[in-house]
């Protein structure tokens, strides 16, 4: 069950004339970053015949929150393999993109968003060209507006700076909604700039300081915006 608070101003955007924007995370909240993160480090266990038990710790590591080239590098030495964490970090940064998917449930409701008259726009950290690979191998590039990644506007998450990115190249303000799954990035971040937030959360959640409402899905947060509108 979702919790809510009353929003702070986007509800009011359809009446006055402004296109109301609603921002969303791409890892994690629109793709199963999880789930692809875990097939890859299968594939290539696999590959490298290494023991089948390495699989879930492997998919941990590559979830931490450090430089990739680290994990690579460390991921080369330990197995002593006879491949560079470059070369590593090539297969991951092309295969990546072919793996993530997204729930039906969330694509629909994103249509249902955008026929509402809402701006739809995804704000990632990481590299280009991987975040962009995803965003178009899953369809989400025909379902938004646009997207800003932090490599290419050289703002991360929670900064101000990638936020406002994102208004600039949608043209509209910085009036609506930001959906995630971090609390520190999404939730701190999106409300740092005046947005409601919708935290995306399996865990009971209440709103608070940073969380205008907790939702299991995006389309869970989705239904809730409209009924709001």
């Amino acid at each position: 069950m979702a919790t809510r608070a009353a929003p702070r101003s986007a509800a009011n955007c359809l009446s006055v004339g402004a296109v109301p924007l609603v921002a969303l995370d791409l890892d994690g909240t629109l793709v199963d970053q999880a789930a692809a993160a875990r097939a890859w480090a299968k594939e290539f266990i696999a590959q490298w015949a290494l023991p089948e038990d390495e699989v879930e710790r492997t998919a941990r590591v590559l979830a931490e929150h450090r430089p990739k080239g680290e994990v690579f590098a460390e991921l080369a030495r330990d197995w002593s393999l006879p491949i560079s964490s470059g070369e590593i970090w090539e297969a991951y940064r092309t295969r990546m993109p072919e793996l993530v998917r997204c729930i039906e449930a969330d694509l629909a409701a994103l249509v249902d968003l955008r026929a509402a008259g809402w701006t739809l726009g995804i704000i990632t950290n990481g590299m280009a060209d991987i975040q962009a690979g995803k965003i178009r191998n899953t369809g989400l590039a025909d379902l938004v507006d646009g997207w800003v990644i932090s490599a290419e506007v050289g703002s991360r998450k929670p900064e101000p700076a990638i936020f406002h990115a994102l208004a600039r190249n949608l043209g509209c303000p910085l009036d609506g909604w930001m959906i995630g799954d971090s609390h520190e990035l999404d939730m701190a971040g999106g409300a740092a700039v005046g947005l409601n937030t919708a935290w995306i959360t399996a865990l009971p959640q209440t709103a608070g300081t940073d969380v205008t409402m907790a939702a299991a899905s995006v389309a869970e947060a989705v239904h809730q915006i409209l009924a709001d509108q």
